[in-house]
């Protein structure tokens, strides 16, 4: 029940993110930018992330992304979709060059530390079809990766994990310096069965920063 309105939150949240791009469209956009091919982003996020039901008692962390991209397409889109719903490709790879988490366990917790990186990351972001007027891309992506930490997570695992995540957000196109980004992931940790037991972690991670395009 506790995942059926996660997952109907979400996808609220998704359907709120596709309205706010058709009802923000309003400046055109640079020529390099999330929605014209061949375009390269260089940025750096942070955020936090705190965990959902259906986890185990690890609670928050902090992290951070080291991240390039590269659009591989032209906005488009299926006919029967509405202008502002076509987007463009995206391939990303992050390195995660700091991660902290707070671990929970008897008589208090303790800091486990680590990296890791995203070698899989790909991301539509909404173009608005040839519409002249935009100031804010929204995407949503998907992708995967994985982290390398001083302790086990969760604890009684493994200190090697892999991340599948996935998640909405959007950038702001402010002017012609760096793009702010803002999002939001489900983020899940699990050592993929090669260590017993594989509870997983699950959480939801909130995380902005800078964007340039080149």
């Amino acid at each position: 029940m506790i995942w059926t309105v996660q997952v109907f939150c979400l996808s609220r949240f998704v359907l709120w993110l596709a309205g706010f791009a058709a009802l923000t469209l309003a400046q055109a956009p640079p020529a390099s930018s999330p929605v014209q091919p061949g375009s390269n982003e260089w940025a750096f996020t942070t955020g936090g992330g705190a965990r959902i039901a259906g986890s185990t008692r690890e609670d928050r962390f902090w992290t951070m992304q080291l991240r390039w991209g590269r659009v591989l397409t032209a906005p488009r889109g299926p006919g029967l979709l509405p202008h502002f719903l076509h987007g463009s490709l995206e391939y990303a790879f992050e390195v995660v060059p700091a991660f902290v988490m707070a671990q929970s366990r008897a008589g208090g917790s303790r800091r486990i530390f680590g990296g890791g990186f995203n070698p899989l990351l790909l991301q539509y972001n909404f173009g608005g079809g040839n519409r002249p007027e935009r100031r804010f891309v929204p995407f949503f992506q998907a992708g995967g990766g994985a982290l390398f930490t001083t302790g086990p997570i969760p604890a009684g695992t493994a200190q090697f994990n892999f991340t599948p995540q996935g998640g909405v957000g959007f950038y702001w196109l402010r002017g012609d310096g760096p793009r702010i980004v803002l999002g939001v992931r489900w983020h899940h940790i699990s050592n993929a069965g090669r260590v017993t037991p594989n509870p997983g972690h699950n959480s939801l991670y909130f995380y902005g920063g800078l964007s340039w395009w080149r």
